[in-house]
């Protein structure tokens, strides 16, 4: 039989083993949207590039395997295609990065891994680093690609392109701006006005 001090111990050993097999957690700093080509493709989405067709890529990001890597979403099919360090696929359901009010994206240049400062992650690999949103300007387009930083390369495959690793990339960084300034006051008036 055993005693209730070896259950506890055998039960938190069990907890740190699953902690140390974790797959790919979300960033949750930016607003993401769930998505697929069934819903209405929002305004707001951020522009990441445009392909060798001539198609705008917005920026997504998708769960594979164990990681959360950046998608380059195609409005007009409806369809995010992503890679890896090795692989590149297609996928239908994605999430993409919405701006607002107070948040807007730019492209800085960037090279060698550096990590730009408000870089924007869409999460963790499966060895849990952190994973970035890049691009780079090959094949005919602007296409979004996945940023490891300690491999210091812009990792871009589209379709059945050949896979490019980039050392000089651009990354896409957060923009904060803060929002008007509106004193209580006025919005104590508006509400009893529409009352």
């Amino acid at each position: 039989m055993y005693s209730s001090t070896k259950l506890v111990a055998c039960v938190l050993i069990v907890a740190q083993l699953l902690g140390a097999i974790q797959c790919g957690v979300y960033d949750n700093t930016d607003s993401w949207l769930l998505s697929d080509k069934s819903k209405a493709f929002p305004e707001n989405a951020v522009l990441g590039g445009y392909d060798s067709y001539g198609y705008e890529n917005f920026v997504g990001r998708v769960l594979y395997s164990s990681s959360i890597l950046p998608a380059r979403v195609r409005a007009e099919t409806g369809y995010a295609t992503y890679n890896t360090d090795s692989i590149a696929n297609q996928v239908t359901s994605y999430e993409l990065l919405l701006s607002n009010e107070t948040v807007s994206y730019d492209w800085v240049r960037s090279f060698d891994g550096f990590r730009e400062r408000n870089a924007v992650s869409v999460g963790t690999s499966a060895a849990n680093e952190r994973v970035y949103v890049c691009r780079g300007r090959t094949d005919g387009g602007i296409f979004i690609g996945t940023l490891y930083l300690a491999q210091k390369v812009c990792f871009i495959r589209y379709e059945n392109l050949p896979m490019r690793q980039l050392s000089k990339y651009e990354v896409l960084v957060r923009k904060h701006t803060p929002a008007a300034f509106t004193p209580f006051e006025v919005l104590v008036n508006e509400l009893n006005n529409t009352q």
